[in-house]
Protein backbone atom coordinates (compact mmCIF):
# COMPACT_ATOMS: atom_id res chain seq x y z
CA UNK A 1 0.00 0.00 0.00
CA UNK A 2 3.01 2.31 0.13
CA UNK A 3 5.24 4.00 -2.41
CA UNK A 4 8.82 3.65 -1.18
CA UNK A 5 11.35 6.25 -2.34
CA UNK A 6 14.53 4.21 -2.67
CA UNK A 7 17.33 6.77 -3.04
CA UNK A 8 16.72 9.66 -0.66
CA UNK A 9 19.25 11.68 1.34
CA UNK A 10 19.06 14.50 3.85
CA UNK A 11 20.85 17.82 3.19
CA UNK A 12 22.37 17.67 6.70
CA UNK A 13 23.16 15.19 9.46
CA UNK A 14 21.45 17.22 12.19
CA UNK A 15 17.83 18.22 12.79
CA UNK A 16 17.96 22.01 12.51
CA UNK A 17 19.94 21.98 9.26
CA UNK A 18 17.71 19.36 7.65
CA UNK A 19 14.29 20.67 8.69
CA UNK A 20 15.02 24.40 8.39
CA UNK A 21 15.69 23.68 4.69
CA UNK A 22 13.15 20.91 4.05
CA UNK A 23 10.14 22.64 5.59
CA UNK A 24 10.90 26.10 4.19
CA UNK A 25 11.74 27.70 0.86
CA UNK A 26 15.43 27.31 1.70
CA UNK A 27 17.47 24.63 -0.06
CA UNK A 28 21.07 23.73 -0.87
CA UNK A 29 21.22 26.31 -3.67
CA UNK A 30 19.51 29.06 -1.68
CA UNK A 31 19.89 28.58 2.09
CA UNK A 32 18.51 32.05 2.89
CA UNK A 33 15.20 31.04 1.32
CA UNK A 34 14.27 29.68 4.76
CA UNK A 35 13.40 33.25 5.75
CA UNK A 36 10.85 33.56 2.92
CA UNK A 37 8.27 31.14 4.28
CA UNK A 38 7.45 27.60 5.40
CA UNK A 39 5.19 24.81 4.18
CA UNK A 40 2.98 25.46 7.21
CA UNK A 41 2.47 29.10 6.27
CA UNK A 42 1.65 28.07 2.71
CA UNK A 43 -0.91 25.48 3.80
CA UNK A 44 -2.52 28.00 6.15
CA UNK A 45 -2.98 30.41 3.24
CA UNK A 46 -4.43 27.62 1.11
CA UNK A 47 -7.24 27.08 3.62
CA UNK A 48 -5.95 24.05 5.51
CA UNK A 49 -6.09 23.79 9.28
CA UNK A 50 -2.55 22.92 10.34
CA UNK A 51 -1.32 21.06 13.42
CA UNK A 52 2.17 20.35 14.73
CA UNK A 53 2.33 17.55 17.31
CA UNK A 54 5.79 17.02 18.75
CA UNK A 55 7.38 14.47 21.05
CA UNK A 56 10.60 16.47 21.02
CA UNK A 57 11.27 19.29 23.44
CA UNK A 58 10.60 22.79 22.09
CA UNK A 59 13.75 24.55 23.34
CA UNK A 60 17.34 23.39 23.05
CA UNK A 61 20.42 23.38 20.86
CA UNK A 62 18.79 20.97 18.38
CA UNK A 63 15.25 22.28 18.51
CA UNK A 64 14.76 26.03 18.69
CA UNK A 65 14.69 26.87 14.95
CA UNK A 66 12.40 23.94 14.25
CA UNK A 67 10.06 25.22 16.97
CA UNK A 68 9.84 28.57 15.13
CA UNK A 69 8.56 26.71 12.05
CA UNK A 70 6.19 24.63 14.18
CA UNK A 71 4.69 27.71 15.82
CA UNK A 72 3.30 28.74 12.43
CA UNK A 73 0.68 25.99 12.72
CA UNK A 74 -2.85 26.80 13.83
CA UNK A 75 -2.33 24.39 16.74
CA UNK A 76 1.07 23.44 18.19
CA UNK A 77 1.37 20.80 20.91
CA UNK A 78 4.62 19.76 22.63
CA UNK A 79 4.37 16.56 24.67
CA UNK A 80 7.96 16.30 25.88
CA UNK A 81 10.25 18.67 27.78
CA UNK A 82 13.12 16.27 28.46
CA UNK A 83 16.50 15.98 26.75
CA UNK A 84 17.10 12.77 24.79
CA UNK A 85 19.69 11.75 27.39
CA UNK A 86 16.74 11.39 29.78
CA UNK A 87 13.68 9.17 29.84
CA UNK A 88 11.12 10.70 27.47
CA UNK A 89 7.51 9.87 26.59
CA UNK A 90 7.20 7.16 23.95
CA UNK A 91 5.99 8.27 20.52
CA UNK A 92 2.64 6.57 21.08
CA UNK A 93 1.58 9.70 23.02
CA UNK A 94 1.14 11.34 19.61
CA UNK A 95 -1.65 8.92 18.66
CA UNK A 96 -4.23 10.14 21.17
CA UNK A 97 -3.64 13.72 20.04
CA UNK A 98 -4.03 12.68 16.41
CA UNK A 99 -7.30 10.89 17.15
CA UNK A 100 -8.71 13.98 18.87
CA UNK A 101 -7.75 16.22 15.95
CA UNK A 102 -9.52 13.96 13.47
CA UNK A 103 -12.70 14.18 15.53
CA UNK A 104 -12.74 17.97 15.19
CA UNK A 105 -14.92 19.68 12.59
CA UNK A 106 -13.42 20.41 9.20
CA UNK A 107 -12.12 18.25 6.41
CA UNK A 108 -8.97 20.09 5.28
CA UNK A 109 -6.39 19.19 7.89
CA UNK A 110 -2.64 18.70 7.71
CA UNK A 111 -1.02 17.17 10.80
CA UNK A 112 2.76 17.11 11.28
CA UNK A 113 3.89 14.41 13.72
CA UNK A 114 7.41 15.14 14.99
CA UNK A 115 8.52 11.88 16.57
CA UNK A 116 11.50 11.39 18.86
CA UNK A 117 12.19 8.22 16.89
CA UNK A 118 15.68 6.81 17.35
CA UNK A 119 17.39 9.68 19.11
CA UNK A 120 20.14 8.41 21.38
CA UNK A 121 19.93 6.94 23.97
CA UNK A 122 18.23 4.33 21.78
CA UNK A 123 17.22 2.03 24.65
CA UNK A 124 15.11 4.84 26.14
CA UNK A 125 13.01 5.25 23.00
CA UNK A 126 10.79 2.16 23.24
CA UNK A 127 8.79 0.23 25.89
CA UNK A 128 10.08 -3.07 27.24
CA UNK A 129 7.74 -5.18 25.10
CA UNK A 130 9.70 -3.94 22.05
CA UNK A 131 12.98 -5.25 23.45
CA UNK A 132 13.00 -7.87 20.68
CA UNK A 133 16.57 -8.00 19.38
CA UNK A 134 18.92 -9.65 21.87
CA UNK A 135 21.18 -11.88 19.78
CA UNK A 136 24.65 -10.98 18.50
CA UNK A 137 24.16 -8.69 15.48
CA UNK A 138 26.37 -8.70 12.39
CA UNK A 139 29.13 -6.11 12.73
CA UNK A 140 32.87 -5.90 12.21
CA UNK A 141 33.25 -4.37 15.68
CA UNK A 142 33.14 -7.23 18.20
CA UNK A 143 32.38 -5.75 21.62
CA UNK A 144 29.45 -6.26 24.02
CA UNK A 145 28.60 -2.53 24.12
CA UNK A 146 28.49 -2.47 20.31
CA UNK A 147 26.06 -5.40 20.22
CA UNK A 148 23.87 -3.76 22.85
CA UNK A 149 23.77 -0.44 20.96
CA UNK A 150 22.92 -2.05 17.61
CA UNK A 151 20.13 -4.12 19.16
CA UNK A 152 18.70 -1.09 20.95
CA UNK A 153 18.75 0.91 17.70
CA UNK A 154 16.99 -1.91 15.84
CA UNK A 155 14.37 -2.11 18.62
CA UNK A 156 13.76 1.63 18.30
CA UNK A 157 13.24 1.27 14.55
CA UNK A 158 10.81 -1.58 15.12
CA UNK A 159 8.90 0.61 17.57
CA UNK A 160 8.80 3.50 15.08
CA UNK A 161 7.38 1.08 12.50
CA UNK A 162 4.61 0.17 14.93
CA UNK A 163 3.71 3.84 15.46
CA UNK A 164 3.59 4.52 11.72
CA UNK A 165 1.41 1.43 11.34
CA UNK A 166 -1.02 2.82 13.94
CA UNK A 167 -1.16 6.15 12.10
CA UNK A 168 -2.09 4.27 8.91
CA UNK A 169 -4.83 2.36 10.77
CA UNK A 170 -6.22 5.64 12.12
CA UNK A 171 -6.15 7.20 8.65
CA UNK A 172 -7.95 4.24 7.10
CA UNK A 173 -10.97 5.00 9.28
CA UNK A 174 -11.32 8.49 7.79
CA UNK A 175 -13.64 9.28 4.93
CA UNK A 176 -12.52 11.25 1.91
CA UNK A 177 -8.93 11.59 0.77
CA UNK A 178 -5.87 11.16 2.95
CA UNK A 179 -2.16 10.46 2.63
CA UNK A 180 0.76 9.90 4.99
CA UNK A 181 4.26 11.02 4.03
CA UNK A 182 7.04 9.69 6.26
CA UNK A 183 10.69 10.74 6.22
CA UNK A 184 13.56 11.01 8.68
CA UNK A 185 15.34 14.31 9.21
CA UNK A 186 18.72 12.53 8.97
CA UNK A 187 20.26 9.08 9.34
CA UNK A 188 22.57 7.38 11.82
CA UNK A 189 25.85 5.51 11.70
CA UNK A 190 25.50 2.49 13.99
CA UNK A 191 28.75 0.55 13.70
CA UNK A 192 28.28 -0.20 9.98
CA UNK A 193 31.20 1.58 8.31
CA UNK A 194 33.17 2.96 11.25
CA UNK A 195 33.59 2.30 14.97
CA UNK A 196 31.00 4.91 15.91
CA UNK A 197 27.28 5.41 16.46
CA UNK A 198 25.14 8.52 16.03
CA UNK A 199 25.89 11.40 13.69
CA UNK A 200 28.60 14.03 13.51
CA UNK A 201 29.53 16.95 11.26
CA UNK A 202 33.31 16.42 11.40
CA UNK A 203 35.58 14.16 9.33
CA UNK A 204 33.85 11.00 10.61
CA UNK A 205 30.76 11.60 8.45
CA UNK A 206 29.50 8.46 6.65
CA UNK A 207 26.88 7.71 4.01
CA UNK A 208 24.54 6.24 6.63
CA UNK A 209 24.18 9.63 8.32
CA UNK A 210 22.67 11.06 5.12
CA UNK A 211 20.71 8.03 3.84
CA UNK A 212 17.11 8.26 5.03
CA UNK A 213 13.81 6.40 4.61
CA UNK A 214 10.94 8.12 2.86
CA UNK A 215 7.62 6.66 1.79
CA UNK A 216 4.06 7.62 0.94
CA UNK A 217 0.81 5.90 1.94
CA UNK A 218 -2.42 6.88 0.19
CA UNK A 219 -5.97 5.80 0.87
CA UNK A 220 -8.27 4.67 -1.95
CA UNK A 221 -10.02 8.05 -2.15
CA UNK A 222 -6.71 9.85 -2.60
CA UNK A 223 -5.49 7.39 -5.25
CA UNK A 224 -8.76 7.80 -7.15
CA UNK A 225 -8.52 11.59 -7.41
CA UNK A 226 -4.75 12.16 -7.68
CA UNK A 227 -2.33 11.01 -10.31
CA UNK A 228 1.22 10.90 -8.99
CA UNK A 229 4.28 10.11 -11.05
CA UNK A 230 6.24 7.11 -9.74
CA UNK A 231 9.76 8.50 -9.36
CA UNK A 232 10.60 6.01 -6.62
CA UNK A 233 13.97 5.10 -8.17
CA UNK A 234 15.11 8.68 -8.76
CA UNK A 235 17.65 10.41 -6.55
CA UNK A 236 16.09 12.94 -4.19
CA UNK A 237 17.23 15.24 -1.39
CA UNK A 238 14.74 16.44 1.21
CA UNK A 239 15.80 20.10 1.09
CA UNK A 240 13.00 20.25 -1.53
CA UNK A 241 10.35 18.37 0.41
CA UNK A 242 8.23 21.54 0.80
CA UNK A 243 7.47 21.32 -2.93
CA UNK A 244 6.56 17.62 -2.64
CA UNK A 245 4.18 18.27 0.27
CA UNK A 246 2.57 21.18 -1.61
CA UNK A 247 2.12 18.86 -4.60
CA UNK A 248 0.49 16.16 -2.47
CA UNK A 249 -1.91 18.74 -1.00
CA UNK A 250 -2.77 20.16 -4.44
CA UNK A 251 -1.39 23.59 -3.54
CA UNK A 252 0.29 25.86 -6.05
CA UNK A 253 1.88 29.27 -5.45
CA UNK A 254 4.35 31.69 -7.00
CA UNK A 255 7.06 30.26 -4.75
CA UNK A 256 6.45 26.52 -5.20
CA UNK A 257 8.13 24.63 -8.04
CA UNK A 258 6.59 21.36 -9.21
CA UNK A 259 9.87 20.33 -10.88
CA UNK A 260 11.30 20.05 -7.34
CA UNK A 261 8.57 17.62 -6.28
CA UNK A 262 9.46 13.92 -6.34
CA UNK A 263 5.80 13.13 -7.08
CA UNK A 264 5.60 15.30 -10.22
Amino acid sequence: EILVLKDVISPHVYTIGALSKGLTLGNAENPDGKYKGSIIQLLNQAGFTTYWLSNQRPIGISDTQVTKIAKGANTTVFLNINHTREKTPYDEVLLDELNMILLEDGNKKVVFLHMIGSHFYYKMRYPEKFNIFKNTPKTQFKRPEVYETINAYDNSIRYTDSIVSEVVKISKKQEGQSFILYFSDHGQEVYDEIDFFGQTVDQMVTKNMYDIPMFLWMNDGYRLHNELVDNSNKKYMTDDILHSIADLCGVKSNETDSTRSIFN
